[in-house]
């Protein structure tokens, strides 16, 4: 089955990738919502943390990875860094807001992605993307309603978390250029269980059978979710790939009316499409410029025609 996906175009790979991953997030996420009626959610990240480096401990023993001879150690603590701060402040909105409430303010990400590319990466971002990008955010106050009184903790928190996550995704590209998957999620288990650690016993508390039930149904699926997402970004362009991820609201939407009898009001849709949109035209606009920075590099070292003739 591996051998027919590597055989099928990078983008497809990657979007196939990042569709699985959708799904498991989500089933993630049902975990978390349950997992949080028990214990605090940096408890939680903590479970899932020090279990995935339990799943990933055989590689290290065996030596197919070997954390300690990474030549970019600084570069996984700051991706750690981010991400361990991003799944902290994700557990928080999965806990405080209906799951497809805040799998819908996650989707602010690609707008994040914007400013940080400006911002820290110093790309250059033209008016296009700027524009689609505050329409973008128009969309998210659509969604969290400020003049209504409904702006909540947990939709401040979701929206740090969607910021967090666009560094996170700068950083794991970096480092992907010359770190296999695995070693990003070994250092990712490793520093994440060293930084949760100190402030889970600050508030721990013992969750019953069914809760260890569900943490490790958080780590393992987590785990398997974020493989699938670090390579899915490394088989295919972002531009092209990441738009994929927008299906997981209709998962977040079933697994709510499911389980919760939950179903978004219609100022939730209404903002997410309009998010939605904008990240599709941002992504657009982005694969647009890769193209012609590749053409303009092609033709930078095509040698010239001699047209003079004999």
């Amino acid at each position: 089955m591996l051998d027919s996906l590597r055989r099928l175009p990078p983008n497809v790979q990657g979007a196939l990738w990042l569709v699985s991953g959708g799904f498991i997030f989500t089933s993630t996420g049902v975990m978390i919502r349950l997992l949080s009626e028990q214990i605090e959610s940096v408890q939680t990240a903590f479970f899932r943390a020090i279990i995935g480096l339990l799943l990933l401990a055989p590689y290290i023993a065996t030596g197919r990875v070997k954390p300690w001879k990474s030549p970019r150690i600084a570069g996984h603590f700051w991706r750690t860094f981010m991400g361990t701060t991003s799944m902290v402040l994700g557990f928080y909105a999965v806990a405080m807001l209906p799951l497809a409430d805040a799998t819908a303010i996650a989707f602010s990400q690609p707008l994040f992605s914007v400013v940080v590319a400006a911002v820290i990466a110093k790309e250059k971002v033209r008016w296009r993307r700027w524009t689609a990008t505050i329409v973008g955010f128009i969309g998210v106050l659509v969604m969290v309603q400020p003049g209504e009184g409904s702006l909540q903790w947990g939709a401040l928190v979701a929206l740090a978390n969607a910021a967090c996550v666009a560094i996170s995704i700068l950083l794991v590209k970096r480092l992907s250029d010359s770190e296999a998957p695995l070693m990003i999620l070994t250092q990712f288990a490793i520093f994440s269980t060293l930084f949760l650690a100190p402030p889970a016993l600050w508030v721990w508390r013992w969750p019953d059978l069914w809760g260890w039930v569900l943490a490790i149904g958080i780590a393992v699926s987590a785990t398997i979710g974020q493989y699938f997402w670090v390579q899915a970004f490394k088989a295919g362009e972002m531009s092209a790939v990441a738009p994929f991820e927008y299906l997981r609201l209709p998962f977040a939407v079933f697994m709510g009316w499911l389980i919760w009898s939950e179903m978004p009001v219609v100022w939730t849709y209404v903002g997410a499409a309009i998010v939605i949109a904008s990240a599709l035209y941002i992504a657009h606009r982005e694969h647009q410029l890769a193209r012609e920075r590749r053409r303009a590099a092609v033709a930078a070292v095509k040698p010239p025609t001699d047209s003079s003739g004999p």
